[in-house]
């Protein structure tokens, strides 16, 4: 999809139907089209984070090819362009979010920029049932195991080189919730 093509559909579809069809049911132009690769990147991640491969999704511009980030203007996938993943796991979710309610006062110990993201996610994230772990990944339980599995997948064909983000969420519905959202505020913010 150009950037023109994308832009046009950012117009024309709902928010929810943007999301449906350019986010969660395609292959991420990350994969060229590839479904096997895909599928395989999947359970590999899968297995080494503990979580169901249909639970994965890849989000942001390694799905789309252009960036859904208000600050990037509608940039396009290219080489330095990292990978986001969604997961869908209550789990997980409820294992972080409880870590970081039940640990507050550890939050005063950490470097400045993961207090931040702390902060961020008692304010703003939690409300959407999610967890951006890019910033919380070391604090959290199972944060070592995970920064393990974004190191091995960016040794993998086509992820190869690239930094690979893990938002965690606690159902499809607060994944589906959260990116509608996005795309509205895009929408809105860019295109208005």
């Amino acid at each position: 999809m150009t950037r023109e093509e994308f832009i046009a559909a950012l117009q024309t579809e709902t928010p929810t139907a943007f999301v449906e069809n350019h986010l969660f049911d395609r292959i991420p132009i990350v994969f060229s089209g590839d479904r096997s690769l895909f599928t395989c990147w999947k359970r590999h991640l899968g297995e080494k984070i503990e979580v169901d491969p249909a639970c994965i999704t890849i989000v942001g511009s390694a799905a789309t090819g252009v960036s859904l980030n208000p600050a990037k203007n509608f940039k396009l996938f290219d080489d330095q362009s990292d990978v986001d993943v969604a997961i869908v796991s209550p789990y997980h979710f409820t294992v972080g979010w409880r870590y970081l309610r039940m640990n507050g006062a550890r939050r005063l110990r950490v470097d400045t920029r993961t207090r931040i993201a702390w902060d961020d996610h008692v304010n703003r994230y939690i409300y959407w049932g999610t967890l951006a772990t890019d910033r919380l990944l070391g604090v959290l339980p199972f944060g070592r195991q995970w920064l393990e599995a974004t190191s091995a997948m960016a040794l993998l064909t086509p992820t190869l080189g690239r930094s690979i983000n893990l938002r965690i969420y606690t159902d499809y519905d607060s994944m589906r919730a959260y990116h509608v959202q996005g795309v509205r505020s895009l929408r809105d913010t860019n295109l208005g």
